[in-house]
C-alpha cells in the first residue's frame, strides 16, 4: 500500500468522462439554470476571453458527435482536478443509496465548465482556479503535504473551515469560492440519472395509464368551484 492512500485513503482521481458527456451535461446545466449564481460580473480581462473566444463556441447547435474537435481546452492542472475531485466528495460523498460526486464525474463537469468560453463560465473560472490553487497551498502550509496526503481529520478541518462565515478576512475569497464551488458540484450531481434517482425524481418517464387526480384533489376542486358559483 502506497504511503499516500495509506495517510488519507484516497485514490487519485482520474477522468472518467468525455467530451462529449461533458459538453452535453454543460449544455443541460445552463439550461436547468445553474449559471443563474454564477460569480461577479466578468471584469475586463475576463470580458475579453469571452469576446474572444465566442466565436469558437459551440453557438447554438453543438455538434457533439465530433467531441474530439470541441473548439476550447480544458483548463485544469492535474493538481486542481485532483483538488477538486477532494473538495467534490467532501461536499457529495458516497451514501448506501447513491454514488460519490467523483464516482459520476463530477470534477470533470466542474473543468469542463470553467474552461467554456461563455460569460457564466468565464465569470466563474477565477474563483475556481484560484480557489482549488488556494486549498493545495493552504494543505501544504498548515500540514506540509499535498490535499491528497493529508489525514482525514486535517483534511477536513481544512475543508470545513472555509464553511462558516470567516472572522479572518483573509478568508473571505475562499468562502466564497467554496459556496459556488458547492454550486456546481450539487447542480451537476442532480442533473444525472443517479442523482434523480437520490431525490426520488421520477420525470422523464413515461405512464402505462393515467390514474386521475385522487378523491382528495377532486374535493377540493368541487369546493373552489362553489365558491365561484360554478
Amino acid at each position: 500500500m502506497s504511503h499516500q492512500k495509506a495517510q488519507s485513503g484516497i485514490t487519485p482521481y482520474v477522468s472518467r468522462v468525455d467530451r462529449r458527456t461533458t459538453l452535453a451535461w454543460l449544455g443541460g446545466a445552463v439550461a436547468a439554470g445553474l449559471a443563474a449564481g454564477a460569480g461577479a460580473v466578468p471584469g475586463a480581462a475576463e470580458a475579453a476571453v469571452v469576446a474572444a473566444n465566442t466565436l469558437k463556441g459551440y453557438g447554438t447547435d453543438p455538434k457533439l458527435t465530433h467531441p474530439d474537435k470541441a473548439p476550447w481546452p480544458r483548463l485544469m492542472t492535474p493538481a486542481q482536478l485532483q483538488a477538486a475531485a477532494v473538495l467534490c466528495d467532501f461536499i457529495l460523498p458516497a451514501s448506501a443509496d447513491a454514488p460519490s460526486a467523483t464516482a459520476l464525474g463530477v470534477p470533470d463537469f466542474i473543468d469542463e465548465w470553467i474552461s467554456a468560453p461563455y460569460p457564466a463560465q468565464v465569470a466563474d473560472r477565477p474563483a475556481i482556479l484560484e480557489g482549488l490553487d488556494w486549498l493545495e497551498a493552504e494543505a501544504q502550509r498548515r500540514h506540509h503535504a499535498v490535499l491528497l496526503q493529508l489525514a482525514s481529520a486535517d483534511r477536513a478541518a481544512l475543508l470545513t473551515s472555509l464553511a462558516a462565515k470567516p472572522t479572518d478576512p483573509s478568508l473571505n475569497k475562499p468562502h466564497i469560492f467554496l459556496w459556488r464551488f458547492r454550486a456546481l458540484v450539487i447542480g451537476a450531481y442532480y442533473t444525472t440519472k443517479p442523482g434523480f434517482k437520490d431525490i426520488g425524481y421520477h420525470g422523464n418517464v413515461a405512464l402505462a395509464a393515467y390514474p386521475g387526480p385522487s378523491d382528495a384533489v377532486k374535493a377540493h376542486l368541487d369546493r373552489e368551484l362553489k365558491k365561484l358559483g360554478l
